[in-house]
């Protein structure tokens, strides 16, 4: 592999992570605005589920930032995690 070809694969991979940490802001950000939304108050299943549906997401923008630090892993528990999350939510 040439110079240029090592360059070019870094730099890929440089925007690579970069798009998978913004993907992983924007994600937290609709849980913000979703949790403000909700009322926390309230009692029952369709809030059980949402709040689970909720934490699935979450844990995507954690496997994102974890495959953006290269750490397998923990993106691999993330999204373990994830897929319980959205099992629950589904019923």
């Amino acid at each position: 592999m040439s110079g240029d070809d090592r360059r070019t694969s870094h730099q890929r991979l440089r925007l690579l992570r970069a798009d998978f940490l913004d993907r992983a802001d924007v994600i937290d950000g609709g849980v913000r605005k979703l949790l403000a939304d909700l009322d926390l108050d309230s009692f029952g299943e369709d809030r059980e589920r949402m709040l689970d549906a909720l934490m699935g997401i979450s844990r995507a923008a954690d496997a994102l930032r974890a495959l953006a630090r290269g750490d397998l892993t923990e993106a691999d528990e993330a999204t373990s995690s994830m897929a319980y999350y959205a099992r629950r939510a589904l019923g």
